[in-house]
């Protein structure tokens, strides 16, 4: 999905305007610096919980990630196709 990278990118760049390091947030978000490192910089998939966590220590929130167009894109692939469409 190409939107995770997007995500990621949007709680990297929160987390720098924030002046908040890496070890900072990892600690209070709850999860090891590595593995958070690795999340923000798309290397590994974000959880929902840490997504969550994410969007409450950084105050962003978590509705702002979800566009129509992505509602829509997951409808139309999650959605069973009717005969004849």
């Amino acid at each position: 999905m190409k939107h995770i990278g997007l995500i990621a990118a949007r709680m990297e760049q929160a987390r720098w305007e924030r002046g908040i390091g890496v070890a900072e947030l990892a600690r209070r978000v709850g999860v090891d610096r590595k593995r958070l490192w690795r999340v923000l910089n798309g290397e590994r998939v974000m959880r929902a919980d840490e997504f969550l966590a994410l969007c409450v220590a950084l105050r962003i929130d978590p509705r702002s990630f979800v566009s129509r167009g992505m509602v829509r894109e997951v409808a139309e692939r999650s959605l069973p196709r009717r005969r004849g469409a």
